[in-house]
């Protein structure tokens, strides 16, 4: 059997970094803020949905024979289910711009949302498939909120990664090697972390 060669060898290497750097924990942490995101976002946006609908429908016959047909939607049977609904997409959909101090709190908003929101399905178990869809993804908007409260701390922010970013603008911005490196590998030459300085040292 021939050994294996040292090509043979870096590749393994660079597959096992790659392999590691995939499953880092920052990584873990990152796609589990987005699955919850991304989970209370739809189950408020589908509870909003359930409970515009008509839950209700009641044939009445007229004297004069018509009959006419009164439907009640989740809006007539249980008011606050759509505002609080809406109240939690509202929550979620602003956890996508602020930092993981701002998501804890609006995670206990978007919890308390989904279970007022549950609440209004609950009590309307008998109105037929609706409320029950509605009070399923409530529950799932008041878990991802909980989730969401209780997590965040745990979550890299997204302010990190414009972090190192100053530091190296300021060095392409004075080096006229790190500029035409820049340049090489498709960096914007009208950049303004790109100076005019720095360019006219470039082109001398």
């Amino acid at each position: 059997m021939s050994e294996p060669t040292s090509g043979d060898t870096a590749a393994g290497d660079g597959a096992a970094d790659q392999g590691t750097a995939e499953t880092s924990p920052a990584d873990k942490r990152a796609a589990e803020r987005t699955r919850v995101l991304l989970a209370g976002i739809l189950a408020a946006a589908f509870s909003a949905l359930a409970a515009s609908r008509d839950w209700t429908a009641t044939n009445e016959t007229g004297h004069a024979g018509i009959t006419a047909t009164t439907a009640q939607a989740g809006t007539d049977l249980a008011s606050w289910a759509l505002p609080c609904a809406l109240a939690g997409g509202a929550a979620f959909l602003a956890m996508l711009a602020t930092g993981n101090r701002a998501r804890r709190v609006l995670g206990v908003v978007a919890a308390l949302a989904g279970l007022a929101t549950a609440l209004g399905g609950a009590l309307n178990l008998d109105a037929g498939p609706w409320p029950i869809a509605m009070g399923a993804a409530a529950l799932v908007l008041a878990f991802a909120g909980a989730a969401t409260t209780a997590r965040a701390g745990a979550w890299p922010d997204s302010s990190d990664r414009y972090e190192a970013a100053p530091d190296k603008a300021s060095a392409i911005a004075e080096d006229p090697v790190s500029l035409w490196n820049a340049l090489d590998s498709g960096e914007d030459p009208s950049s303004p972390n790109i100076t005019a300085s720095a360019q006219e040292k470039g082109r001398s």
